[in-house]
């Protein structure tokens, strides 16, 4: 059997949120938890209000590209966070 120097994907999750967090603290003064939960809501209300602007009349394609920037924004976010912060 071959041996792997890889990190479970658990630690590795683990070590990024760790990171993430203490980025989130030094420099915004908040935890990863309520970074989460900005996250979902935010992702969750864009989602929505595509949803129903297309009930409303708006073109399917203009709409689901508005609903793909509004999601991917806080994924962004948090990899700019992550990757330019020095929290730790």
């Amino acid at each position: 059997m071959a041996t792997s120097n890889t990190k479970p994907l658990k630690q590795e999750l683990a070590e990024y949120n760790d990171s993430l967090d203490a980025c989130l603290r030094y420099r915004y003064g908040m935890t990863l938890k309520v970074f989460k939960v900005i996250k979902a809501v935010t992702q969750l209300v864009g989602a929505a209000a595509g949803i129903y602007a297309m009930h409303q009349g708006a073109d399917p394609m203009t709409a689901f590209a508005l609903i793909a920037i509004i999601i991917s924004g806080p994924e962004a976010l948090e990899y700019l966070i992550n990757h330019t912060g020095d929290g730790s």
